[in-house]
């Protein structure tokens, strides 16, 4: 009789090195469920083996690497926290002077911290920065290891700063990255990530202390991150995302146009290298849509706003139903529907602006986030445009509705009260063009002037301001026509083209909102203006539209107060702007036809 094959290595090894094998090839096919079977082939093998044994320690870090991938995937908040438990009893039972025992501290460092970020739990990054502090004094300065421990604790250090922003945190964070980045070896593969956290310690401290030198030592620090990334680096997407964010800060400040290409063209790497669906290529897809609109805005390229508004759908489709930026981003959405609508005239844009906006402010009253008021006013605004181009009573009729609930809702001393009640003052001026409603027209007359009487933080949105990204055709028509029914005398019809409306300018504080792919916050709204600026456009916007509503009233009832006031108006209004705005000749043009009515009167 044969005697029993030989075992070439015990069964519990070989075991674990088939769910290796196994963690391996999930990575290489991308099939999570090798991954699956890993896990329960390694906790299988860790329940079966007694605490004590110290064999039962390969099967731990097996299964702690197979829960930290499977995170990475379906993002299931056990497989982290059973992740952090393992670390913790590993490096518990590891001797003390054991090698293994500077990976444990180092790897329950970085676990902590990441689920700092996914759970916000103070308690977490405390522990982790215990973990660092305690552990770099016991490593001397050649040792292996240190360089990235150095990187990790820069991390952590990064994430206290994020959360108090303290700049001399940043400080510290900045000097311990770069310190990580000079003891790291040519090639060593965490050169990357040491980079990225450099960068983002730099950008974060460009936006505490505003200091242009930091925003360019970022760019260049991240485009590095990026560029030494091999291609097959899971990371790589990421720091190409966190160098657009950068780029577009930076266009923020300096304005040169090379920036916001630029990244438009990182953030389209970034999101279409992020796994479909993943939290990080929504924000990506976010990102890239607000700089794409920023360029459309820039340079009235359609192609741009056609795929910002791909972009954003994108994001708001396949992020989380409870992400608390959405409410701003559907806005965002809508206000894009509403500009193409205004280019193109295709109705399901416009169609498709009402019905995102009616999202958009269900989930404001929800979160509180932004004001619901702010989002019923802009919708109300757009509803009030479909009554204008297509003439159904209902929007008008609900458009005031909202404009009024809104009007109410904001305090006496809120800054944008002035610009609601101008824009309320729109709404009444549209709803008057209906018959037997011409005292809607002097509630809005008093409604404007009210609003003049008070600063004017931004325009209001529903202005009169006509976009320079292709309605100033339609703008010159709609004043042509008032000029003719001024002269001849008749009442403006309910019907007449109101495309002088603006494309939508953004809400005060509806900028892009929500974290980026690195936990960080979106690009700041780029070219905003001077406080100076923003609340002479406003007084501009409600002025013209004050001036118009006169010459609608001086039109019906041939009032030659109303004409007067309409003249004063545009008067006051070309003086106001600048030669090459394009109001300043538009009202240089209607102050003419006005004041040869006025001549005829006399």
């Amino acid at each position: 009789m044969a005697a029993p094959a030989q075992k070439t290595e015990p069964d519990t090894t070989a075991r674990v090195r088939h769910a290796d094998r196994l963690i391996e090839q999930a990575m290489e096919e991308h099939d999570p469920h090798l991954l699956d079977e890993a896990v329960v082939l390694l906790r299988g093998v860790a329940a079966e083996l007694p605490a004590d044994d110290p064999t039962r320690l390969a099967p731990l870090w097996s299964l702690k690497s197979a829960l930290q991938v499977r995170f990475g995937v379906y993002a299931h908040p056990a497989d982290l926290d059973d992740a952090v438990a393992l670390l913790r009893e590993l490096l518990a039972g590891t001797p003390a002077q054991h090698p293994a025992v500077v990976d444990a501290r180092a790897d329950l460092a970085d676990t902590l911290v990441g689920r700092y970020r996914e759970t916000g739990q103070e308690s977490d990054l405390g522990e982790a920065l215990t973990l660092y502090e305690e552990g770099l004094p016991t490593l001397p300065a050649n040792h292996p290891a240190r360089s990235g421990f150095l990187a990790g604790y820069a991390d952590a250090l990064l994430a206290r700063a994020e959360e108090a922003q303290d700049a001399d945190l940043l400080d510290d964070a900045i000097r311990t990255a770069g310190t990580a980045v000079d003891a790291m070896r040519k090639g060593d593969h965490r050169t990357s990530g040491a980079l990225c956290t450099l960068g983002l310690a730099l950008r974060l401290r460009y936006r505490v202390r505003n200091r242009p030198a930091d925003i360019d030592a970022a760019v260049t620090t991240l485009r590095q991150s990026a560029e030494l990334a091999v291609d097959g680096d899971p990371n790589r997407p990421g720091y190409y995302a966190n160098l657009g964010l950068a780029l577009a800060d930076r266009h923020a400040n300096s304005g040169k146009d090379e920036d916001l290409d630029q990244a438009i063209d990182a953030l389209r790497r970034a999101a279409e290298g992020l796994p479909p669906e993943s939290p990080e290529q929504h924000e990506a897809s976010w990102c890239l849509a607000a700089v794409l609109k920023e360029r459309w805005d820039r340079d009235g390229e359609s192609a741009d706003l056609d795929d910002a508004i791909t972009h954003a759908r994108t994001s708001i489709m396949s992020g989380p139903s409870g992400h608390p930026g959405l409410a701003v981003r559907r806005w965002q959405l809508g206000d894009a529907l509403f500009e193409r609508f205004e280019l193109h005239e295709r109705r399901d844009d416009l169609e498709e602006a009402v019905a995102t906006l009616r999202q958009a402010l269900v989930s404001a009253q929800r979160s509180g986030t932004p004001e619901p008021a702010a989002v019923s006013m802009r919708l109300a605004t757009v509803l009030a445009e479909r009554f204008e181009r297509y003439g159904a009573e209902a929007d008008i009729g609900e458009a005031l509705e909202l404009g009024q609930a809104a009007v109410a809702a904001t305090e006496d001393d809120h800054p944008d009260l002035p610009g609601r009640v101008a824009s309320l003052g729109y709404l009444l001026q549209t709803s008057s063009h209906r018959p037997g409603r011409d005292a809607d027209l002097d509630e809005a007359v008093g409604l404007l002037r009210e609003a003049l009487r008070a600063p004017l933080r931004t325009p209001p949105v529903g202005d009169a301001t006509p976009s320079t990204a292709g309605t100033q055709g339609n703008a010159d028509a709609r004043l042509q026509a008032v000029a003719a029914a001024v002269r001849s005398g008749e009442t403006l019809p309910g019907d007449a083209p109101s495309g002088e409306m603006p494309s939508g300018a953004a809400p005060s504080g509806a900028g892009p909102s929500g974290a980026g792919p690195s936990g960080e916050q979106a690009p700041a709204p780029v070219d905003a203006p001077e406080p100076g600026q923003t609340e002479q456009d406003g007084r501009n916007a409600v002025t013209f539209r004050l001036g118009l509503a006169l010459s609608e009233r001086f039109g019906r009832r041939g009032a030659l107060t109303d004409l007067d006031a309409a003249i004063a108006a545009y008067r006051t209004l070309r003086e106001a702007t600048a030669p090459d705005h394009p109001l300043h000749d538009l009202a240089g043009e209607t102050l003419a036809a006005l004041e040869r009515a006025r001549a005829e009167e006399s």
